[in-house]
């Protein structure tokens, strides 16, 4: 099943990089080839777990730009490690920290990211995405269990499409979704879309709320609670609100709510079941089979109606040939020289000279091939009029033809690359 993905995922990604002027359809493209690379990566995970089903708790952290993704990871990890910048889109690649962790046991890592190359975080370099960082730190963080904390890049910014690969694969290793959005993007499309694209993996997930002023504050969970409903059918999951912070760095010296949020994270680690994953991943595959398998189906439905007016082309062909040639009192002899090489090469001795005097069925043409044959193979060269008449033939039915598939490729948007390309074919095989 991972080739099969893996083959679909290769051309749904040759398909979106082709210019086409639907949209829509693009979008869609896109859509199926980010729930691939969700379930590539998500399959690549179920075969860690088999082989190392006790490996490191992985936290993910997720977010729209400028949600203060960077700023949370280095207040759960009580260490300024996360690069955090008031540019949007400053984080484009995985970055890993290992919390209570050591890099001898999380070496499976490499394989997992197989698509990506491990650099050092400062070693990072902006013009390639497929690079991913892990980080050991020394601090010890008061709220998190022994794990691999990984802050992410955004998925709404203009480029975001460049590196969303690394945060679908992120997002699919990981046993809890930690999801931040501010109060200005808690309510963007894009941060639904990922979340409805996740629902399927079963993450227990917990909501930080980023930036929020104490005014607005629980109109704004409200309305959360509403668009999460809206987009899944699992409950809603637990909320931390954080109250905007005029120099962007979080701090909560509440031991209090330390403690709090420490058995917030406890709770999630314990409703993850990487027994469940198997099961899992056959929801994933089977929510969007389908989808994915569309173009395929239409592929066939294109290659079907292709056959089928192939099909009615050559038999209307035919019929004019039987018409205007083989049934044409002037023209019979194609049959009779054609049934007196038939006998010929039976060997059938007397057979046609029989033939020929009881039944009187062959015409004068064929008695003087008769006398003329004496045994040697009678030529069934064409002569030129039905040459002529074939090319004709041939002819009429390839413009037929051409302007069949030139209706078929005004027609349905998803089909017109087919046409378009056997179209193509049938100019270059013309002369053929």
């Amino acid at each position: 099943m991972l080739e099969f993905i893996q083959l679909l995922k290769h051309r749904y990604q040759t398909i979106t990089q082709l210019a086409t002027k639907d949209i829509e359809l693009k979008s869609n493209y896109q859509a199926q080839l980010d729930s691939l690379t969700l379930a590539e990566a998500f399959i690549q995970k179920g075969k860690m777990i088999k082989a190392l089903p006790r490996h490191a708790l992985q936290i993910a952290i997720l977010g729209p730009t400028q949600a203060g993704k960077s700023s949370v990871t280095n207040f759960l990890l009580n260490n300024n490690v996360a690069g955090v910048s008031p540019l949007a889109g400053f984080t484009i690649h995985p970055q890993g920290f290992l919390c209570r962790q050591s890099e001898a046991n999380n070496l499976w890592l490499k394989d997992y990211f197989s698509n990506f190359q491990r650099q050092q975080q400062q070693q990072l370099e902006p013009d390639n995405y497929h690079h991913y960082s892990l980080s050991r730190i020394d601090s010890k963080s008061e709220i998190l269990p022994s794990c691999i904390l990984w802050d992410t890049p955004d998925f709404d910014s203009i480029d975001a499409n460049n590196y969303r690969e690394g945060v679908l694969t992120t997002a699919a290793l990981a046993d809890v979704i930690v999801l931040v959005v501010s109060k200005e993007k808690y309510a963007d499309q894009s941060v639904w879309e990922m979340m409805h694209t996740l629902a399927a993996l079963n993450q227990p997930t917990l909501i930080i709320v980023n930036k929020l002023l104490e005014d607005s504050q629980q109109l704004i969970l409200d309305s959360l609670q509403e668009k999460w409903k809206s987009t899944r059918n699992d409950p809603f999951p637990l909320v931390i609100p954080l109250l905007y912070q005029k120099q962007g760095i979080l701090e909560i010296n509440s031991s209090s709510e330390i403690k709090r949020i420490k058995k917030l994270f406890k709770t999630l680690v314990d409703k993850s079941n990487r027994r469940q994953h198997n099961t899992y991943e056959q929801q994933l595959l089977s929510s969007h089979w389908q989808s994915w398998i569309e173009p395929v189906i239409a592929e066939h439905q294109v290659l079907q109606e292709w056959q089928q007016l192939l099909d009615e082309s050559v038999k209307e062909a035919l019929a004019h040939y039987q018409r205007d040639y083989l049934n044409h009192p002037h023209h019979y002899q194609t049959f009779q020289s054609a049934l007196v090489e038939l006998l010929t090469l039976l060997e059938i001795p007397g057979i046609a000279s029989v033939l020929a005097k009881t039944r009187r069925v062959l015409t004068w043409p064929v008695r003087q091939l008769f006398k003329l044959n004496q045994g040697k193979t009678v030529s069934l060269a064409g002569n030129s009029h039905e040459i002529v008449l074939l090319e004709q033939i041939s002819e009429h039915t390839l413009i037929k033809l051409t302007d069949k598939l030139l209706d078929k490729i005004e027609g349905v948007p998803e089909q017109q690359q087919w046409w378009k390309k056997i179209n193509r074919l049938l100019r270059k095989k013309r002369p053929q």
